[in-house]
């Protein structure tokens, strides 16, 4: 066997999760070509995935001198393949195994433990996140990897759901450090660095409602992200001609995801002949099949499945000449803000995923009348454009049958059952305390809490906070999680009332809620994450538990559990809002998406007239 075919079929073993005959063959070419560092890297993991960690180690050490860039050219390596791993193929216990391994020879690389933590908190292992990424600040020295350490441990520390004390010093810290980082206004910093800036902001909206200083702040940073990207040149084609627009949707919530279960029902009602839809789908999971991901891509003209390649991603976009691209990843993905940054189509836009992220590339903001309040143009970078009624609908949810009865929990059939089912992310503990204050007023009722999170220190906070406003442990209930998504409908009917989170309200699950007919009490705030519950309520045809302070939304709690009239009442409004509402009509929505891309189109085109005019 030549040596190209040697390596070719070592890979392809490799690949194949064949480590004894791919590490067999790579012994064999690490004898033909004993100066390619490569084939003791492919080596020593093939070892790595036998269990033989030492001698997959002491693979790896031969191909390392004292140098910084011998170190370097590994610690990518290492990189590069659990990324492949972990993010590509869905393997976090493969990616993290590398990893460890990596962190074993002792290098004391800051981008070794980042990303070890980052795939601890992607696994669900947030206390090993916390602990390695604490690891890892002790040894950084810059800021924007200072701030980038500092926002895993905040997401893990989030995700926990219980250690709010320490949330809250933490992301002082971390706001003092993204304040000096755009004074300092940083240049030629590492790409990597960089391209991780911008997800950095992502917990403010969590901890307070303060959309003036955290949109600032996320526009500011925003500027700072996209000045310090290299620039890439991207012909972009104008549509000069009457084609249809080609309008291009990037995600990496196209799936089954909240994001996706919303997104899903645009494309089944976009006229096609006269939008071409083009999805691109991002940090695909490659040979993993996906419900809704298939769903989407069934009604569009073209749909592709790229990894983490931004640069390859920007071009395909430019090359099919793509007129109006919508992200809905916003901030939650640096991918996708590193795509939408290169600017690769002529009008950019931000729908539904979360709030914007404030590049200065996206042009417009979807919302409507009420998502956010009539002054906030004055603290967003893009322009808000309000559709005429809601800025999201679907057709309907999948439901199954109820797999979870009150008697499971020994709750009286006569009692009333509140609900809060969130991440822990959103368990604020001023929020908490006014649901225990409804709880404490109302007699024989208990509240029922889900969500993902560290269940056992989740509990432990609850019940803290349960007891600190004199009320037993035994009437707050914990849900176990489901399997699906339907059987998580079904479940929301042993609720009589939901209450909704504050600073950050529901979203997808206020919708899921009010599709299963159940009262719910939301606090209206100021930013768009504060708004969710309350222009879905609207455009439900409900007003009943809509408050705009703390003591309405104890009130309105109070009422509704209580007041069975007023809960059938609401129940019925509901059921009937199904036929009528904006809310539960994707076709009219998908319609007022229509005319807003049109017109979007239409500025730009006036604008490029104007421009030639001028340079005539």
């Amino acid at each position: 066997m030549d040596k190209d075919k040697l390596i070719n079929s070592a890979y392809k073993l490799f690949v194949e999760s064949q480590y004894p005959e791919a590490a067999e063959l790579y012994e064999k070419a690490a004898e033909l070509e004993p100066d390619v560092k490569s084939h003791y890297w492919y080596l020593g993991l093939c070892l790595l995935f036998q269990g033989l960690i030492e001698e997959a180690q002491i693979t790896w050490w031969i191909t390392i001198d004292e140098s910084e860039s011998s170190k370097n050219e590994f610690v990518q390596f290492l990189q590069d393949v659990s990324r492949r791993f972990g993010l590509n193929l869905n393997r976090y216990d493969m990616a993290i195994s590398i990893l460890e391994a990596g962190v074993g020879l002792e290098l004391e690389n800051i981008y070794l433990l980042a990303e070890l933590a980052r795939f601890y908190g992607l696994s669900l292992e947030h206390k090993k996140c916390i602990e390695v990424a604490k690891q890892c600040r002790k040894l950084v020295q810059d800021l924007p990897n200072q701030i980038y350490v500092n926002h895993i441990i905040l997401n893990s520390l989030l995700c926990l759901g219980s250690q709010w004390q320490e949330i809250f010093a933490l992301a002082d810290s971390q706001l003092d450090l993204i304040q000096s980082l755009i004074q300092e206004q940083p240049v030629n910093t590492n790409s990597t660095d960089i391209s991780r800036l911008l997800v950095s902001t992502f917990f403010l909206p969590y901890l307070k409602d303060d959309p003036n200083r955290n949109r600032t702040l996320q526009n500011e940073l925003a500027k700072v992200y996209q000045n310090s990207l290299p620039t890439l040149p991207i012909p972009v084609t104008r549509n000069t001609d009457k084609r249809p627009l080609k309008i291009g949707y990037l995600s990496h919530c196209l799936r089954r995801h909240s994001v996706g279960w919303l997104a899903r029902w645009i494309f089944r009602h976009h006229d096609l002949k006269k939008f071409n839809i083009h999805a691109y789908f991002v940090f695909d999971q490659l040979n993993a099949s996906d419900s809704v991901r298939e769903f989407i891509a069934d009604y569009c003209h073209k749909s592709y499945k790229f990894g983490s390649d931004a640069t390859a991603i920007a071009k395909q976009i430019a090359e099919d000449e793509i007129d109006i691209l919508v992200d809905l990843d916003s901030i939650t993905l640096d991918i996708s803000c590193q795509v939408m940054a290169l600017k690769p189509a002529p009008v950019q836009v931000t729908w539904l995923g979360l709030d914007a992220s404030g590049l200065p590339a996206i042009d417009y903001f979807i919302a409507d009348p009420y998502v956010l309040p009539e002054h906030a143009q004055k603290y967003y970078s893009e322009k808000i454009w309000r559709l005429p009624n809601t800025y999201i609908a679907v057709d309907s949810f999948e439901v199954l049958f109820p797999t979870i009865h009150r008697n499971q929990f020994n709750i009286p059939l006569d009692a009333i059952v509140y609900l809060s089912s969130q991440s822990g992310y959103k368990r604020h503990p001023d929020n908490i305390r006014l649901q225990m204050q409804i709880i404490k007023s109302v007699p024989n009722s208990y509240l029922l809490v889900k969500g993902l999170s560290d269940q056992q220190g989740l509990k432990n906070f609850f019940v803290e906070i349960a007891k600190s406003e004199g009320i037993s442990d035994d009437r707050l209930i914990f849900l176990p999680q489901v399997t699906t998504e339907a059987e998580h409908r079904a479940n929301l009917d042993i609720a009589d009332v939901i209450l909704d989170t504050y600073p950050y309200n529901g979203a997808t699950t206020t919708m899921e809620a009010l599709w299963m007919c159940i009262p719910m009490v939301t606090k209206v705030g100021e930013q768009f994450a504060a708004r969710n519950s309350y222009t879905m309520m609207i455009n439900a045809g409900v007003t009943e538990g809509i408050s705009w302070s703390d003591q309405e939304y104890i009130d309105w709690g109070i009422r509704l559990g209580t007041d069975e009239a007023l809960r059938k009442q609401v129940f019925w409004k509901l059921k009937e809002s199904r036929k009528t509402s904006p809310l539960w009509n994707a076709e009219k929505f998908t319609r007022d998406m229509e005319s807003a891309y049109e017109q979007m189109w239409e500025i730009y085109t006036d604008h490029q007239l104007a421009v030639s005019s001028d340079n005539l």
